[in-house]
């Protein structure tokens, strides 16, 4: 014969308590004592007690779970936004569900509309650009952290750097190190090179502000279909190899630069002298990597904060104080721009 479940009334009659208080402590409202809240919870967790969370959901409507959605959950960036985020909402009272869209604008819209008919009280979107934006008659707060594009739904909050401007801070960098001939490496499918927010933008516009000839064969972007390492070491050679020069790299990752800087050590040029490279995300690549990397800190622990509180606050039912929220950056300069 089945086991009963344990319910609240069964640790109220065990504790010596109203349910109601029993209520109280598992849904942390209310008033108690704090010795009626150990007795309660060391009760709950003898007895194997597990909340109905979907019964609980009706009453309040709310299932106390958000979603996570992003692009590539190996990258070090986004991994770090990810495990970040999880981390504030749990301690905010919610579960959340992690979804690796792999870059797929289909496998994204599925996740959404499995998620959606799941009722997870909000969605973050973290990392990737969004071409399939969901129209669905769901009031859910969303929340983008370095992410691209709108979900559809009403209500929607954007926390990121000021991209453009970090193009533009890392062109500068090589160019205050006498870089002249500065190439823009991308390994993203998803990169925009007219996009006012996006990198490109900033460097595009350094170029011009300095009287720097634009030259279209130091443009090297690829459409992602192998690892960062591998395809920005690919761009980089048949740059080279087509008859065409730099002294400046603006790496639009960690992990593009290093596929930049292992390409160029291979054949022989001394990075951080004859070729100077910066990237972005202050990763684990960058400092790990030989000659070490500079790069641009964004801030991950701002990035995630904010968007957090951002989403708590649309859920309380509160109008978020900025629609689009700006987190500073900070060039992190290292040797392969200040050289051995």
């Amino acid at each position: 014969m089945a086991k009963r479940s344990v319910s609240i009334y069964d640790i109220a009659q065990l504790a010596g308590v109203s349910t109601a208080t029993v209520s109280n402590v598992l849904n942390q409202k209310g008033s108690y004592s704090e010795k009626t809240r150990d007795l309660v919870l060391r009760i709950a967790r003898e007895q194997g007690y597990v909340a109905n969370f979907a019964a609980k959901s009706l009453r309040e409507a709310s299932t106390k779970t958000i979603a996570l959605l992003t692009p590539d959950v190996s990258n070090d960036f986004f991994s770090t936004l990810v495990l970040k985020v999880e981390g504030l909402l749990r301690a905010a009272g919610y579960a959340s569900y992690i979804c690796n869209t792999a870059n797929d604008d289909e496998r994204e819209d599925e996740y959404v509309r499995g998620l959606l008919s799941k009722q997870v009280d909000g969605i973050v979107y973290i990392g990737g650009v969004t071409h399939m934006p969901v129209r669905a008659a769901v009031d859910v707060p969303v929340v983008h952290i370095d992410h691209v594009g709108a979900s559809g739904m009403n209500r929607e909050v954007y926390v990121g750097n000021d991209m453009a401007q970090l193009g533009y801070d890392m062109t500068a960098t090589l160019y205050g190190h006498g870089c002249r001939r500065i190439a823009l490496v991308s390994v993203s499918a998803s990169f925009y090179r007219t996009a006012e927010h996006d990198q490109a933008a900033g460097y595009y516009r350094f170029l011009q502000d300095h009287g720097l000839p634009l030259d279209e064969g130091l443009i090297l972007e690829g459409p992602h279909k192998q690892t960062s390492l591998i395809e920005a070491a690919q761009l980089v050679n048949e740059c080279l190899d087509a008859g065409y020069s730099f002294d400046g790299v603006v790496a639009l990752g960690d992990r593009v630069a290093l596929g930049v800087v292992n390409a160029l050590k291979t054949r022989g040029v001394a990075v951080g002298e004859d070729v100077r490279v910066i990237g972005m995300d202050d990763s684990i690549y960058s400092r790990i990597s030989t000659p070490t990397i500079s790069t641009v800190r964004r801030n991950t622990s701002d990035l995630a904060d904010r968007g957090v509180t951002a989403l708590l606050a649309m859920l309380g039912g509160d109008e978020p104080a900025e629609s689009h929220v700006i987190v500073p950056h900070e060039v992190i300069e290292r040797a392969t721009t200040l050289g051995a």
